[in-house]
């Protein structure tokens, strides 16, 4: 299968313009009193036309969606090492069988995006990737065998949404208790309780370093629209 390259979409080279205009008519509108045209008129062309580049919202969507994968990230690794610290490795995976896809829903709720984590070998059958999100995670897996650069990525995936991606990575110690080997970190009987909760777990056999998957996030283009205009 050929690799694709994780570069961003390549937008035409129409522009995206946005009209805001706010109108205050305060004389009312009523059958005895008339609306000024022509002060209505100066409103509008006093008005600023803000022009977005389709480079621009591509930007912007990288920039939001980095900063809604490094929040995810903080909240569900500080849940994580509190149940660790609670009790211990088995506890911390009774605790992501409950708790973590609510903590995904909730941050997706007030991020006003769809929050994933996938991967091409996941623990929690929800977290298959689509046809899209595979392909991205192929890409990246290629990547990193062959020492190339992973970075985020912005895909266009239709006119409402983009597909932001960032590679999640084993970049600490402390999670190859859960995701390493006998030799490393996860003992067989964690393994053994593991397969008590997730009995189609994929996720194990991981080295330090080794690519584990991605954040995969949606986000809506209104909302990127409304956030570049609205101070």
């Amino acid at each position: 299968m050929e690799k694709i390259s994780l570069i961003w979409n390549t937008w035409n080279k129409s522009i995206i313009s946005v009209y805001a205009f706010c109108f205050l008519i305060t004389t009312g509108c009523t059958s005895d009193k008339k609306v000024d045209s022509a002060a209505v008129h100066r409103e509008i062309e006093s008005r600023e036309i803000i022009k977005i580049t389709g480079a621009e919202l591509l930007s912007k969507a990288l920039e939001t969606g980095d900063e809604i994968a490094a929040a995810a990230k903080l909240e569900l690794g500080k849940n994580l090492k509190r149940a660790l610290q609670e009790g211990g490795v088995q506890h911390a995976v009774s605790f992501c069988n409950m708790k973590a896809m609510p903590i995904m829903d909730s941050l997706s709720a007030k991020y006003g995006a769809k929050i994933r984590r996938v991967s091409l070998k996941p623990r929690n059958s929800k977290d298959n990737p689509g046809e899209l999100e595979r392909e991205l995670l192929e890409a990246y897996e290629y990547q990193q065998q062959n020492s190339l650069p992973m970075e985020s990525n912005v895909q266009t995936i239709d006119k409402k949404s983009f597909l932001f991606t960032k590679p999640i990575l084993i970049d600490n110690g402390l999670c190859l208790t859960c995701h390493g080997t006998p030799e490393n970190g996860l003992s067989m009987e964690n393994k053994a309780f593991i397969q008590t909760k997730y009995p189609k777990d994929k996720a194990t056999d991981y080295q330090l370093g080794d690519f584990r998957g991605i954040w995969s996030i949606t986000l809506d283009r209104k909302k990127l629209v409304l956030d570049m205009t609205v101070q």
